[in-house]
């Protein structure tokens, strides 16, 4: 068997850490001691704890919660390669489904997944030829396999976005929602179908209420490293709540709200008093609490998504916004795959943008 790297994820080209500053922790990503995308997987499992701000004061914090089963967070790295010289990849999909394996003729194949899928895999003994090439991109994930040393990796391949694209690629604000593209994996695919399979991006949402990440969440065919309310204390001042704009406008339905909210921060303090465990007292907030996200989708799973979150106007309001922020930055990345999402945003859409 012979193996290439065709692509993993990079850094979103419109995200430095000179821009990532103005906006929160972002650029807490860069105080991390490895390469941008394991940098984005140790940023992923510090969001759960919200300690961003002691990114990279643990060398093994990655190793660490492998070694104690919290995967979720390496499933934000993808990366695809070529596979030359074997009829393997041909089972791979029937071993763990959640890998893309495509046939492109003269005996090579595509294969991609996050990698926790190639963790899977070596452990079952499966193309253990790869582990170099994943060592080398992410050591901290593959630790175990240290052993077969690390491949010499080529370049990363970028496709040329000029100030427009870059702009629009930069972090999405509107009230207190935040949408930021984190990293993306883009084979440089001609077949829009290919890359639809193996592209996939990372965003970070921020400023969003439990009720949208709950519609989030129902895409199964996902990766998400949520905020805990479990391990994260959420007394006064803890957590603010998102309020729907219909609230807003209505100064009676606010006033109720306010009271609400106001009482269920008491009782959630009252609880914490008591010696009641975060995790119990959680269970009176409601779902207006704020929260954050990291998730990661393959181009076909994040196509359904903007299906039905992006531009339907059946969609409900606060993830509506979400979703078209999504998509005005897909659309840059791969147009092609994106192109029907976007002319239907255009008609439905274009005079409220």
């Amino acid at each position: 068997m012979h193996v290439e790297l065709q692509a993993c994820t990079q850094r979103n080209p419109g995200l430095t850490q000179e821009t990532a500053a103005a906006f929160g922790d972002l650029a807490t990503i860069w105080q991390g001691k490895a390469d941008y995308p394991e940098n984005v997987v140790e940023f992923a499992g510090r969001v759960c704890y919200r300690s961003t701000h002691r990114m990279g004061t643990a060398a093994d914090f990655i190793a660490d919660r492998v070694r104690e089963g919290h995967e979720d967070i390496i499933e934000h790295l993808v990366v695809t390669l070529r596979i030359t010289e074997s009829l393997e990849p041909l089972r791979w999909r029937l071993l763990n489904r959640h890998c893309e394996v495509s046939e492109l003729g003269n005996g090579a194949w595509l294969v991609s997944g996050n990698t926790r899928v190639w963790l899977d895999f070596f452990r079952r003994g499966v193309a253990l030829e790869a582990v170099p090439i994943l060592y080398a991109l992410a050591p901290g994930i593959f630790a175990e396999y240290a052993a077969h040393g690390a491949a010499a990796l080529p370049p990363a391949q970028s496709p040329a976005l000029d100030g427009a694209a870059l702009a629009t690629l930069a972090p999405f604000e509107q009230g207190p929602m935040r949408v930021t593209l984190l990293g993306y994996t883009q084979p440089l695919l001609a077949d829009p179908e290919l890359a639809q399979q193996h592209g996939a991006a990372t965003f970070f949402f921020e400023g969003i209420s439990r009720t949208c990440t709950h519609q989030l969440v129902r895409h199964r065919l996902a990766s998400f490293s949520q905020e805990s309310q479990r391990y994260v204390d959420l007394s006064k001042g803890g957590w603010r709540a998102i309020v729907p704009p219909a609230v807003a406008e209505n100064p009676q339905a606010l006033a109720e709200l306010d009271e609400f909210w106001r009482v269920a921060e008491e009782k959630y303090a009252a609880l914490r008093r008591m010696g009641i465990r975060k995790e119990d007292a959680r269970f009176l907030l409601p779902n207006a609490a704020e929260t954050r996200i990291v998730a990661t989708m393959n181009f076909a799973a994040w196509s359904h998504f903007l299906w039905l979150r992006a531009v339907d106007k059946a969609a409900q309001w606060e993830i509506r916004i979400m979703g078209q922020a999504v998509l005005r930055m897909l659309y840059v990345l791969a147009p092609a795959v994106f192109a029907e999402h976007w002319r239907v945003y255009q008609e439905r859409f274009a005079q409220e943008a």
